[in-house]
């Protein structure tokens, strides 16, 4: 059923692992000096996101740039020193190697952020990640994390495989 809830326990481990992330994050802000100011929220790590996104085969010679933009405010974590929402856009753009991203899975990932409390920085690194894992050979990647402004500073994180080391011998990462 679609409305039916999840067991005590269940909810009680979620609480608790929010709890303990939260909890942890701060302790790791107050050793540099870093106090959140006004309420604090609770969020995830970024190790609760979804993890599996789905792919499918490209079988073509021919080398073309997908990009994929999610709409304005569509993607949403939270700030690991309040907890309020950090919203922006994410844009994904590769030319295949072996495989394509599947999109519903690709959303259904992105939108398992939303409760995460991660630095920006933090996210468009873990995201570049996890697209190069799951698209294993593509000949460039490129995530690129747009923030709606927020204390007057307009954030815009970029990771591009062509900045990255390359392994030995390669095309792609």
């Amino acid at each position: 059923m679609a409305d039916e809830r999840p067991p005590d326990d269940a909810l009680d481990a979620f609480h608790q692992q929010a709890l303990d992330h939260t909890r942890a994050s701060l302790e790791h802000m107050a050793a540099y000096g870093i106090e959140p100011e006004g309420r604090v929220a609770l969020f995830l790590p970024a190790d609760a996101r979804q993890h599996e996104i789905h792919r499918m085969p490209y079988e073509h010679a021919a080398r073309q740039r997908v990009v994929y933009t999610t709409e304005p405010g569509e993607f949403t974590a939270l700030c690991p020193f309040s907890g309020l929402p950090d919203s922006g856009t994410v844009r994904i753009e590769y030319v295949p190697g072996s495989w394509l991203l599947e999109l519903k899975s690709l959303k259904y990932y992105l939108i398992s952020w939303r409760h995460i409390g991660a630095a920006q920085e933090d996210i468009t690194a873990i995201v570049f990640e996890d697209l190069a894992r799951h698209l294993g050979d593509p000949h460039r990647l490129i995530v690129t994390t747009d923030y709606t402004v927020r204390g007057g500073i307009h954030t815009v994180c970029t990771v591009d495989s062509d900045d990255q080391p390359r392994a030995a011998g390669g095309d792609g990462l």
